[in-house]
């Protein structure tokens, strides 16, 4: 017997170094999660009225899909301008597929411990940190309002809608086209994935106006698939540079970012707001300075014909040659991290000033296959 002992004591010095070194690297594994930015909306609007939805308490589901994997959450809820908002109940729920099916337990969002919280005017409320297991896909944020008013947003993709008690439903059989209904703006998630992440700025080419709902179309969707990168969306319909500032505090306050494209200008052009190169690339040098200020790598886009679009075309030809003399000031001087050529990728060899006509939908607009070649000719940029 005295004879096993050192084989016995060997062997339990061996187990215990092992639990050490597993533990160490569970710890290891704890400490590299990071809160980061998995979803976020800009553009919240007016009060939407919801009673030609499924009348008051209707429930609301909303396509948001996930990034990356992640075990705790929180969302930021914002209210409305001039109107009081009562959140009766929120919560996340994983999607079977991107049209509103749904599968599995609801995992409620609470505010300070209760599930209701009202908003009084546009503040923001940061929710408490929930335990869900968050799994790369289509989720859904389900919510329900106590009046008929709530926020809401522009947005491509469908949202879905049933009567007041219908959360548990797998389908909804209400359609919400054109707009994002509720309070949830922005939602984060303590994730061990740190690819470093990437923010689409800009108006309604970066938003996607015109791509196929609910389907990924948007050049920011393609352009993470390309990549295999966390990409945020936040262009916004009708956006302009005139306004930009400097860097948009929303940017820099987004976490797991490291690089922003940044797409503005055709709707100053259009609506008058910015009529030399000098006041456009007084803006975007504002901008472009701002966002290497707090570290970030910026990209800026070249402007995308738009002859045929009725509104451009009244202001033909003095509007296609500042849009030429913006788009050289991009190429040659505007001191961003890189370029990315939209204008040449979209544009007709035939016709440079309008776009491919298989690659738009209104002339101002790409289609699903031109959002495709925005995304492959930013991703070949940004793999560089």
């Amino acid at each position: 017997m005295p004879t096993r002992l050192p084989f016995l004591a060997s062997s339990m010095l061996a187990v215990l170094a092992a639990l050490c070194v597993e533990g160490r690297t569970m710890a290891a594994d704890t400490a590299e999660a990071q809160w980061r930015t998995a979803f976020v909306k800009r553009g919240f609007v007016g009060a939407f009225q919801n009673t030609w939805l499924k009348g008051p308490g209707s429930v609301i589901r909303s396509r948001t899909p996930m990034p990356f994997t992640g075990m705790r959450v929180k969302v930021l809820a914002v209210g409305t301008y001039g109107k009081e908002v009562v959140l009766d109940h929120l919560s996340l729920i994983a999607g079977t597929d991107d049209v509103g099916s749904t599968a599995g337990a609801a995992h409620p969002i609470l505010f300070d411990g209760k599930p209701s919280v009202t908003f009084t005017t546009a503040t923001e409320q940061w929710s408490d940190e929930t335990a869900i297991p968050m799994t790369v896909g289509t989720w859904y944020v389900q919510d329900s309002y106590r009046g008929e008013l709530m926020p809401y947003a522009y947005d491509v993709d469908n949202g879905f809608c049933g009567p007041a008690g219908s959360d548990g439903d797998v389908h909804l059989p209400g359609i919400i086209t054109g707009s994002r209904a509720g309070v949830v703006t922005r939602i984060e998630v303590l994730t061990t994935d740190l690819r470093p992440g990437i923010v689409c700025f800009g108006d309604s080419i970066t938003h996607g106006f015109k791509a196929t709902p609910n389907c990924g179309k948007r050049y920011p969707d393609q352009l993470a698939g390309l990549l295999d990168r966390p990409v945020l969306n936040l262009g916004v319909n009708g956006d302009v540079i005139q306004y930009s500032g400097g860097a948009p505090s929303l940017i820099t306050s987004l976490k797991g970012i490291d690089t922003v494209v940044f797409l503005l200008g055709i709707n100053d052009l259009i609506g008058g707001s910015i009529t030399s190169v000098e006041a456009y690339a007084t803006r975007a040098t504002a901008v472009i300075a701002g966002v290497k200020g707090h570290g970030l790598k910026i990209y800026i886009g070249t402007l995308l014909p738009a002859s045929g679009y009725a509104d451009y075309d009244k202001k033909l030809p003095a509007i296609e040659v500042l849009r030429q003399q913006i788009n050289t000031w991009i190429r040659t001087s505007s001191g961003a991290t890189g370029v990315i050529d939209f204008d040449r990728g979209l544009a007709d060899p035939q016709t440079p000033g309008r776009m491919r006509s298989a690659l738009q939908s209104d002339w101002l607009h790409p289609d699903d296959a031109g959002y495709r070649v925005m995304a492959e000719t930013a991703a070949t940029v940004l793999r560089q």
